[in-house]
């Protein structure tokens, strides 16, 4: 895969296609054995026999498990064993005694967060911007990250599909494959490792969609997945230049919200449903949706609370902000962790498909638009521009016009030109060449009536400007 250093990265995308194939098959066998380890085997084992538990069994489950991860924390965290309002908790009491956990407050505290011993736990380290571009870094230990490949893998069987038996899967969701400037395909990479192809989230322009749509065919997947935006995307080039030989068992998106039109679009266009999901870097909550189209907040991942914004219970039929306690991640706890998103939850909490869970009516927070390039691109998520970002406090994307994109940053102690060019050279990896690219710097950033920022603001007509560039493949 194309990360790493500068350098890395240009040897990368210089190399022909065959030896691109073998580095990121290289990178895939490695992520293999980091993925589905014993704790991923023991994990998926659990989740099956769980799986039509009741909801008395899963919040009995739940709650031994929120006990034990917080004793833990109490005992590991320096941050939670010097504040005397954990202090006070007694196991099997209620959670909300206990404060909420703001980014702030993590980004301040974040060493002390870290737990004794951290480095043995063979921790993975993640950093992510998040929708308001405030980036944050921390470890995940190796079982964690094992115990969230299961709850994805059991989530791809609910469609057919097997992640250890090698199922085809074909996936676009920003991963770097191919050169910014890149003008004919391959716009993708294989790892054969894991039998998956990469397409690139940032060439997806009129001109070259129908060669992604031949590869899509060519390499003919069980699942597609990736973020919306992008999916839809190829759904779109599919409806116009595919030959209709995909047999595709389940599509799976994430990481952006799933519009309605989108959904439509992609299941219209495809012939198969789309499997909507939502987690985040912290690993702390799991959302998934069935074949019967409900959203089920996993109750056997997390403990999560949908808080109004008074602080109480959001009632079945109304909207409140995620509150998580994730009891995976030992090395990096998170006691009730405000993750700055929104759900709403369903009225109706009898599930159709037996399974258990609180059943949600839609995920309110990650809207984003696409920002447009001159020359037909259209990229859908953009945060990665800032998860290098360390002197970056938050940061948004706005575009009143397809020729110009303006970053606004919210500079932290230290930002440099240097940091302004670091940002400067990730969007055009992304963006291309053809876009102006002007930085404003600013106190603060306006958000809305309910405390979120969108991390995209556009003026661009979104859904004219991608039916001209489907149809023309130029502006």
């Amino acid at each position: 895969m194309a990360y790493g250093t500068t350098l890395q990265r240009l040897a990368y995308y210089y190399l022909p296609a065959l030896f691109k194939d073998v580095m990121t098959t290289i990178f895939g066998m490695r992520r293999r054995r980091q993925r589905y380890g014993p704790a991923f085997r023991e994990s998926l084992d659990f989740l099956r026999r769980s799986e039509r538990w009741t909801n008395g069994q899963l919040l009995g489950y739940q709650a031994e498990q929120t006990d034990a991860f917080v004793r833990r924390a109490m005992k590991n965290s320096p941050y939670y064993r010097s504040r005397e309002e954990y202090a006070a908790w007694k196991p099997g009491g209620d959670l909300r005694v206990l404060p909420v956990l703001t980014k702030d407050a993590v980004r301040i505290h974040m060493d002390d967060l870290y737990a004794d011993g951290h480095l043995s736990m063979h921790a993975h380290w993640l950093q992510t911007s998040g929708t308001t571009g405030k980036g944050l870094r921390f470890p995940i230990s190796a079982r964690c990250y094992q115990r969230e490949y299961a709850f994805r893998a059991m989530h791809y069987s609910w469609s057919g599909v097997s992640l250890q038996d090698r199922d085809r899967i074909a996936i676009a969701a920003g991963h770097p494959v191919a050169y910014p400037q890149r003008q004919r395909s391959p716009f993708w990479s294989h790892d054969w490792a894991n039998n998956w192809v990469f397409f690139s989230s940032y060439h997806l322009t009129g001109r070259n969609l129908p060669a992604y749509v031949r590869e899509l065919e060519r390499f003919s997947p069980k699942l597609l997945g990736g973020y919306p935006s992008s999916v839809y995307l190829l759904a779109l080039a599919y409806r116009e230049h595919g030959r209709g030989t995909l047999r595709l068992k389940g599509i799976f998106t994430g990481s952006e919200t799933l519009m309605p039109h989108q959904r439509s679009t992609i299941e219209e266009a495809f012939g198969v449903k789309v499997f909507n999901w939502y987690g985040n870097a912290e690993m702390c909550a799991n959302i998934v949706e069935c074949e019967k189209g409900e959203l089920h907040l996993k109750l056997e991942h997390s403990h999560v609370e949908v808080l109004d914004d008074s602080g109480a219970p959001s009632p079945p039929g109304e909207t409140g902000r995620l509150v998580c306690t994730g009891f995976g991640n030992d090395a990096f706890p998170l006691i009730r962790y405000d993750v700055g998103d929104r759900v709403k939850l369903a009225r109706d909490q009898s599930s159709r498909c037996g399974r258990g869970g609180v059943i949600l009516e839609s995920i309110e927070g990650r809207m984003e638009d696409y920002i447009f390039t001159p020359d037909g691109r259209m990229v859908g998520r953009l945060d990665h521009l800032f998860k290098d970002g360390h002197r970056v406090i938050e940061a948004q994307l706005y575009q009143e016009s397809v020729a110009e994109l303006l970053i606004k940053i919210v500079r932290a102690p230290g930002y440099s030109k240097a940091d302004e060019e670091a940002i400067l050279e990730e969007a055009r990896r992304r963006l291309g060449p053809a876009i102006a690219i002007r930085f404003e710097y600013c106190d603060t950033i306006w958000r809305s009536d309910t405390g979120k920022m969108r991390f995209i603001v556009s003026s661009v007509d979104q859904r004219e400007a991608i039916r001209d560039a489907i149809d023309t493949g130029i502006y």
